[in-house]
C-alpha cells in the first residue's frame, strides 16, 4: 500500500509517497497545504492509473524499461542550437 505523507517545510510544504516498507518514490513541494495534498494524490491517482509498480519504477529509470526496452526514461532531452531572438544563422 503507498501513502501520501504533508508536512510543513518553512514557506512550504512537502509531499511525499512512499511504499509501503517508506522507501520514497515521488516527492514535491508546494506553497499551499492544499495543493500539496492534491499534488501528492494526482501523482499516487497517476501512478495507479498506468497500472506500475513503484520497483518497476525505480528499476526501469535506472536500467531501461523492465522488458529490455529504452523508453527514454530520465534521459535528457536533445539539444538543438538555435539562434537568440533577432540573430539569423
Amino acid at each position: 500500500m503507498m501513502e501520501v505523507i504533508v508536512t510543513k517545510r518553512r514557506r512550504s510544504w512537502e509531499w511525499r509517497l512512499q511504499d509501503q516498507n517508506g522507501k520514497p518514490i515521488m516527492s514535491g513541494r508546494e506553497r499551499t497545504r492544499p495543493a500539496a495534498r492534491y499534488q501528492g494524490y494526482r501523482n499516487l491517482f497517476m501512478l495507479l492509473a498506468i497500472g506500475r509498480r513503484p520497483t518497476e519504477i525505480w528499476s526501469s529509470a535506472d536500467t531501461g524499461e523492465p522488458d529490455g526496452s529504452n523508453s527514454g526514461a530520465r534521459s535528457s532531452p536533445a539539444t538543438s542550437v538555435r539562434p537568440k531572438t533577432g540573430q539569423s544563422q
